[in-house]
């Protein structure tokens, strides 16, 4: 299991480029809390559509979260590329899935996720990546989301487990598969239940069926992340070999 740093990574600009090899795996946690102080400063490094999208949020709480984690994605991503974080330009795939299109991408590949108080940021070359992380919770409807979400095989394994384990059983089965559809670059767009993980399996073998709706072979190693105490987590990533993994951890406030 993959443990996030909680330690800042602080690299003040100008800097030389933050160095990502073709066998890493790179992983940054971002504290809505520690980004909090900076939300105005950070808001002008978005886009205007990013700026437009913020503004819609209902409560401000969501407001802020967003301007953090979208401007600590772009400042991350900076690193990588040489550019000021306004500089950055996205184009999104056929199913959404955002790519970076300005600079010297190259070959970088990236994936953001959030859930509450928390995001995390996956980053690689010349391999897909798919994360996502959930605060363990009660689920609303939960047996609907049962049955909408998870084949037989999960079904009998949620059982198996204490009732007050079940939803965060359900909520690793949640995170396994949605970094495996983003990692495949689909998204939500395909049904969960169409998709059985084996939680015990080794990374490059947890999704164990898919039923024929998916890619031919399902290559994505899915490993599973402890982001913090109370959250649950997994990223998906299509290295040929287990990645070298990284983690950092990302505060507006020492950005340069």
């Amino acid at each position: 299991m993959i443990q996030l740093s909680t330690k800042p990574f602080p690299l003040p600009r100008p800097a030389r480029r933050l160095e990502i090899g073709s066998s890493d795996l790179h992983l940054w946690r971002i504290s809505a809390d520690d980004g909090l102080p900076y939300v105005d400063r950070l808001h002008k490094s978005l886009s205007e559509a990013e700026q437009l999208r913020a503004s819609k949020f209902f409560r401000d709480e969501h407001a802020q979260q967003f301007v953090i984690y979208h401007a600590g994605l772009r400042d991350i991503l900076a690193r990588y590329l040489g550019v000021a974080p306004i500089e950055i330009t996205y184009q999104a795939s056929s199913f959404g899935k955002p790519n970076v299109i300005s600079g010297q991408a190259g070959q970088l590949k990236f994936n953001l996720t959030h859930s509450s108080q928390l995001a995390v940021v996956a980053v690689a070359v010349d391999a897909e990546v798919g994360v996502d992380i959930e605060e363990v919770r009660k689920i609303r409807s939960f047996a609907s989301m049962i049955d909408r979400c998870l084949s037989d095989a999960e079904r009998k394994d949620i059982c198996v487990h204490q009732e007050a384990d079940r939803h965060r059983q359900f909520l690793r089965f949640w995170t396994h598969k949605e970094a495996y559809l983003k990692t495949i670059g689909v998204g939500l767009q395909a049904p969960l239940d169409r998709v059985t993980v084996d939680l015990q399996a080794p990374d490059s073998r947890k999704v164990v069926n898919h039923f024929h709706v998916f890619p031919k072979e399902p290559t994505v190693r899915l490993m599973e992340l402890a982001p913090c105490e109370g959250f649950v987590g997994a990223v998906g990533s299509t290295h040929d070999e287990s990645p070298e993994i990284k983690t950092f951890g990302w505060v507006s406030g020492r950005c340069g």
